[in-house]
């Protein structure tokens, strides 16, 4: 009985470890790797699902909108978990607007990653997707969005300045947690989202501002929101300039 449980566990280690270096992808195409999720759709998708992953992609990266294998248009509408987990290397990524959905960790430890637009077809950004992305200066999340879920933009530590729009209900665990540099943060919601309380852990109040509608009342009553330095923004959203956010130091 013995010899028979050590063999199992020897097999499924085994198995796990084939797996964890196994090619993940369906077809590659112009040095994107994608999976078939659909008769007519596919996912950007890490190119293997293990921390050898980190040299799949590199510097700027450009997904299309959609991509031609074997004679055949496919539309891509998803970034798949863990696409581009580990590519430490890459600076930049434009994002089409087929895209509907980042998945979990889709971009975990992308240290070298500066900017990104996330258009607004995108409707769901999954746990942890932009976790460990700790060149990333700044996030514009789009209209649509209901949760920022846990651990989003964990460790993203030169992250200025955010905007949360008016869709959002809630703010998950952890989710700018260790954002050490976040000085402002726009939330458009007349009604102040629900936070964990630990969704802004490490993250300085002291220096923060929360810039709310003219429904300030409702961030102010929050036991979570009264923590930060809390103004009315005058802008139009679409005038909102991220870039203009300056480090107290």
């Amino acid at each position: 009985m013995k010899r028979t449980l050590i063999s199992f566990i020897v097999t499924v280690a085994a198995l796990f470890a084939a797996t964890q270096y196994a090619v993940a992808y369906d077809c590659e195409v112009d040095g994107i790797y994608y999976s078939r999720i659909s008769a007519t759709e596919v996912e950007v998708t890490n190119k293997v699902f293990s921390d050898q992953n980190h040299a799949a992609y590199t510097g700027a990266i450009t997904i299309p909108a959609t991509v031609t294998y074997n004679g055949k248009t496919f539309t891509v509408v998803s970034i798949g978990d863990y696409a581009f987990r580990d590519c430490t290397s890459i600076t930049s990524i434009s994002i089409p607007n087929t895209i509907t959905a980042i998945k979990s960790f889709a971009f975990f430890n992308c240290s070298s990653m500066t900017n990104v637009v996330v258009p607004a077809s995108v409707q769901e950004i999954g746990m942890g997707a932009f976790e460990g992305c700790s060149s990333l200066t700044q996030m514009v999340l789009p209209k649509g969005l209901l949760v920022v879920e846990n651990e989003t933009f964990f460790g993203c530590k030169s992250l200025k300045g955010v905007v949360i729009p008016a869709s959002v209900t809630n703010i998950g665990e952890e989710a700018f947690s260790r954002c050490t540099s976040l000085i402002s943060i726009y939330c458009l919601a007349k009604i102040a989202p629900e936070c964990e309380p630990n969704a802004f852990s490490k993250v300085d109040r002291t220096w923060c501002t929360v810039y709310v509608p003219t429904s300030i009342k409702s961030y102010t009553d929050n036991a979570m929101w009264r923590e930060f330095f809390i103004e009315e923004y005058t802008e139009k959203t679409d005038d909102i300039n991220l870039n203009s956010t300056t480090s107290p130091n």
